[in-house]
């Protein structure tokens, strides 16, 4: 029994494991949901020379992107909105145009609002409206994120709710695989974990699982053991269905879920006593 323990021991630690993976997955998954709703609100945060595809509804009475009224361009060039084709939408056919906001390489830290619209003067459409911030460089950025874990690390907290999730679920699979390792080597000895135990008027009431192969029967012995093999006491089958063996267990042993229920072979005699009396 004591070597079979090793399977208990890791199915524990990585049962422990596993759980503290996936809740840290989900507080990294909270931080990343938490600084969308309450940081950017559509801002556009961008880095000297990079760009970001957009796109949006074609201005009212413009049917081409060169009538496009392009305004809060800096006028040194440095953030530019370059509408480049015209495409139909994909939910309802109508007019779309796509392009992108491009930063120059020597573009200074500030923010711009980019707005696109006609030039006959027609209420502006929000879809329009860009807010773009620029920053010097990805440190920058970084620390100005609504993200904590972005501001710590510098790394999305998406990427770490994914590798905690990821690595939670491998020990997720440990934990089963050790949990069936312990599982067959306790069938392999006639024995039975005990899951619940109950005081009842006639003394201590334990449920186990039947181990295969066994003629169980009341009446029948058992001995009782911690996992790690220390012999506790004694018991008797009172009852055995549904798949699960009833034990009546003498109240001064202090029997708890977890302890192990072994059936000696028949031919060997009935169960061994413990060796010790029980406790005043």
């Amino acid at each position: 029994m004591t070597a079979g323990s090793d399977f208990l021991l890791w199915q524990r630690r990585t049962g422990l494991v596993a759980m503290a993976l996936l809740a840290l997955a989900l507080l990294s998954l909270a931080d990343a949901l938490v600084g969308g709703l309450a940081g950017n609100r559509g801002l556009i945060e961008l880095l000297p020379g990079t760009s970001f595809a957009i796109s949006g509804p074609m201005p009212p009475r413009t049917e081409t992107i060169d009538a496009f009224v392009i305004d809060g361009e800096p006028a040194d060039g440095s953030v530019r909105l370059v509408p480049r084709a015209v495409f139909a939408g994909f939910w309802f056919g109508g007019a779309m145009w796509r392009g992108a906001i491009e930063v120059a390489a020597e573009a200074r830290e500030g923010s711009h609002l980019l707005t696109v619209h006609d030039r006959y003067g027609e209420k502006q459409n929000p879809a329009l409206v860009f807010q773009v911030r620029v920053w010097p460089d990805l440190a920058a950025r970084n620390a100005h994120s609504p993200s904590r874990l972005t501001r710590l690390t510098g790394q999305s907290p998406y990427a770490f709710a994914l590798g905690f999730a990821i690595v939670g679920l491998f020990a997720g699979a440990a934990n089963f695989l050790c949990g069936r390792l312990w599982t067959r080597h306790l069938h392999a000895h006639r024995c039975g974990e005990i899951y619940r135990a109950r005081r009842t008027d006639q003394g201590t009431e334990a449920a186990c699982e039947p181990p295969p192969a066994v003629n169980l029967r009341p009446g029948r012995a058992c001995t009782i053991y911690r996992p790690g093999g220390e012999q506790v006491c004694t018991a008797r089958v009172s009852g055995c269905e549904n798949n699960e063996v009833l034990l009546h267990v003498d109240p001064s042993w202090p029997v708890r879920p977890g302890d192990v229920a072994c059936f000696a072979d028949e031919q060997d005699g009935p169960a061994p006593r413990a060796a010790a009396e029980p406790p005043a």
